[in-house]
């Protein structure tokens, strides 16, 4: 028996309605017929030169998608086309509908099955509306007119496996559907699988389509993609007069604050942004936007499962297996409410009065969370509305460490030692306060040099790679170059590097070599300064066998200009040239 899938089995929103005005199989007689279209006026698939491959077949893939937990598309029927290198790249299947439907001036969606297997790169995806406009002064279009060319928001990548794809397309804006004598009714659908130009592909390939179905519903079916984004991560905002500055979450009345990348519509911080709280603890977060006429949305990926599952109950508070943890404006029915279930203002306008605190959940596990934050109009998506890219909405992600008391920190390095600074013990299982600084000693062995240290803090210090396969950090890597070490070979770890479970820390020493200091040109005066310590004429500089003259800085002299500093490592010698100015 057939099933329609028409609910995410990944993703869940509020508002969806899947009140399709059209939907296609091809397990039923549901369409009028099937053919091949070609934009290009002169392409032998129009002049009938040539003849396109296309049919109804097996579906080539019914196994179960574990991620998602169900079979995506069990129909027993697919339509398939051939890509050819002789068409131009909107060429395409062409499906005509049995019952035409009606374009309005709203935003509908067009839900496509794909199974793009062969597909040689990443690439959009179009659907060409083929129809007629029904006012009697456009009498004369017959049907075959090109009415709207509806892309992909994002690159549709190779795949094995089925995949939803979901395009947008809208009429004027005296389209109305309830208005007969006004609009546009389509006739025929053309999924063109791939706008690349075909002619550097070295084969034609086959492209899969099924469950075609029209409605009023931005939302994907089904994804099994991490951290949804309705549009391309590197989408440009067009608009200058809205921007999202930065966010911020504010614990025990300290701000954390993370930048947003100027002029993009997404920015992943989640490497280089930690915002810390514990569990039970209540934030607040913050958004700095430049505009109104926007609302505000947080999320956190509590089941560290690489989705956000965006769920409300009716009077707007998150649903309980819901990572929504705060919102300032969704409409419900008539209403506009918060996520304290609040009355909201009547028109949404709320973003400059901020979005309410949240509880971290007081039985979550310590660990690094996701945390998303989205400006957007009246949207809960949290990959971002339909129209979040033209409202110049923004996302932007970064990661929460909810945390204990304690960090572990331990030290392990060769021909040498890292030590606590306050007592000379060995950094093995030192038990450190979260959140705060640690100051430490290098201390190298005989004939060796401290070359700086890495640190890395998180939950899975022991994992190989730093990204999970959702694409979160294990852990965070700091670098901590030889000239940030004090002469006194001391460093103070910052408060921030401090986190997760543990820390760990590998210390780079390297075999030590002498330079010494030539100075030219002032009788021998002035020398250089390297790792806070100054050297003049003849003295020696102890240094690994990676020194380099970019790691010293020329003592200024008056009356003199620096004419250059040269590093000869063949003579080992540190040569500071000055010249009269």
């Amino acid at each position: 028996m057939k099933k329609n899938i028409l609910l995410s089995a990944a993703l869940m929103f509020l508002g969806f309605t899947a009140s399709a005005q059209t939907q296609i199989t091809f397990d039923s007689d549901d369409y009028k017929s099937i053919s091949v279209y070609d934009l290009w006026e002169e392409s032998p698939f129009r002049t009938g030169v040539l003849n396109g491959n296309y049919a109804v077949v097996d579906n080539p893939d019914v196994a179960m998608d574990e991620a998602l937990g169900i079979v995506p598309n069990p129909t027993e029927k697919v339509v398939a086309v051939q890509r050819s290198r002789f068409a131009s790249n909107a060429f395409g299947v062409r499906i005509d509908l049995k019952e035409p439907f009606r374009m309005t001036k709203d935003y509908q969606y067009i839900h496509v099955m794909a199974y793009l297997k062969d597909k040689p790169a990443d690439s959009r995806l179009m659907v060409i509306g083929l129809g007629k406009r029904v006012e009697d002064s456009w009498d004369w279009q017959t049907g075959e007119e090109e009415q709207f060319y509806a892309l992909t928001t994002t690159e549709v990548k190779p795949k094995a496996g089925w995949q939803d794809i979901v395009v947008k397309f809208k009429g004027f804006s005296y389209s109305k559907a309830e208005n007969p004598n006004s609009g546009i009714e389509i006739y025929s659908l053309v999924i063109v699988p791939d706008v690349r130009s075909p002619h550097a592909d070295k084969s034609d390939w086959a492209a899969y389509f099924d469950e075609i179905v029209v409605d009023n519903n931005p939302e994907k079916r089904f994804s099994t993609d991490k951290y949804l984004l309705t549009y391309d991560e590197d989408a440009q905002i067009a608009r200058n007069d809205r921007s999202l500055n930065s966010v911020a979450l504010v614990v025990d009345r300290v701000a954390h604050s993370s930048s947003a990348t100027t002029g993009l519509l997404y920015t992943n911080n989640t490497l280089n942004s930690v915002f810390s709280a514990k569990a039970g603890s209540l934030v607040q977060p913050k958004f700095d936007y430049s505009g109104v006429w926007m609302n505000g949305y947080v999320y956190v990926d509590w089941g560290n499962d690489g989705v956000f599952k965006g769920v409300l109950d009716s009077n707007g508070v998150p649903a309980d297996d819901s990572d929504v943890v705060s919102h300032n404006a969704v409409e419900i029915g008539e209403t506009w409410y918060n996520s304290n279930g609040e009355i909201s203002s009547k028109d949404g306008n709320t973003i400059g009065s901020g979005v309410p605190a949240f509880a971290i959940p007081s039985n979550v596990s310590n660990g690094f969370y996701r945390m998303r934050y989205k400006v957007d109009w009246n949207s809960i998506n949290p990959a971002g509305d339909a129209t979040i890219l033209e409202n110049c909405g923004a996302l932007l992600d970064v990661m929460l460490d909810v945390h204990g008391d304690y960090v572990n920190v331990s030290a392990s390095q060769l021909n040498g030692d890292i030590l606590l600074a306050s007592d000379g013990r060995a950094l093995q299982n030192y038990v450190a306060v979260y959140g705060q600084p640690l100051t430490v000693k290098v201390v190298p062995a005989p004939g060796f040099v401290q070359n700086g240290f890495t640190l890395r803090y998180g939950y899975n210090l022991a994992a190989v790679e730093q990204l999970d396969e959702n694409g979160n950090p294990n852990w965070i890597e700091v670098s901590v170059s030889a000239e940030e070490i004090a002469s006194d070979n001391t460093y103070t770890i910052p408060a921030e590097c401090i986190r997760g479970a543990s820390v760990s820390i590998s210390g780079d020493m390297q075999q030590a070599r002498q330079y010494s200091v030539k100075v030219v040109g002032d009788d021998g005066n002035g020398g250089v300064v390297y790792s806070g310590v100054e050297y003049k004429q003849g003295d020696t500089i102890y240094a690994s066998q990676f020194f380099t003259s970019d790691e010293v800085k020329a003592i200024p002299l008056s009356g003199y200009m620096v004419s250059g500093v040269v590093l000869d490592k063949e003579a080992s010698v540190i040569k500071v040239e000055y010249t009269k100015k």
